[in-house]
């Protein structure tokens, strides 16, 4: 009983190599050659992979499906760029309050916060 059983899973075995042996020489993508064959293609891949068919660079496709490989593109290096500082000044008042300027504020406004802040910290206002 268990030879038999191991001559008909060495069958099925060759029986699937052959279907795959034919997928690789039909040039068409392993859909449409199971759509022809009326095979379901999850089931060719499975048998793909157990019968250890490595993707062999997924055989280029040829012109019976009309694709034509795609370009093979090297990698080109790439560096990761820290973003800008989001604030060029920060102002860390006694309260605790923060302020931020960016690199674009006038001086001269600058100046005019800078003042107020001071005239209000000497008529003992909190800031």
């Amino acid at each position: 009983m268990a030879k038999r059983n191991a001559e008909k899973a060495a069958r099925r075995r060759e029986r699937w190599r052959e279907l795959l042996r034919r997928w690789r020489a039909s040039g068409l993508s392993q859909a449409a050659f199971c759509r022809r064959r009326g095979i379901p293609a999850w089931k060719l891949a499975w048998w793909k992979r157990r019968l250890g068919e490595t993707a062999a660079a997924e055989r280029p496709r040829g012109p019976a499906d009309g694709k034509q490989p795609a370009p093979r593109v090297p990698f080109m290096p790439v560096g990761i760029v820290s973003p800008p500082p989001a604030f060029e000044l920060e102002l860390t008042l006694r309260s605790g309050r923060l302020l931020r300027f960016g690199s674009d504020v006038e001086a001269t406004k600058l100046a005019a916060i800078v003042a107020a802040l001071e005239a209000a910290s000497a008529e003992g206002q909190a800031c």
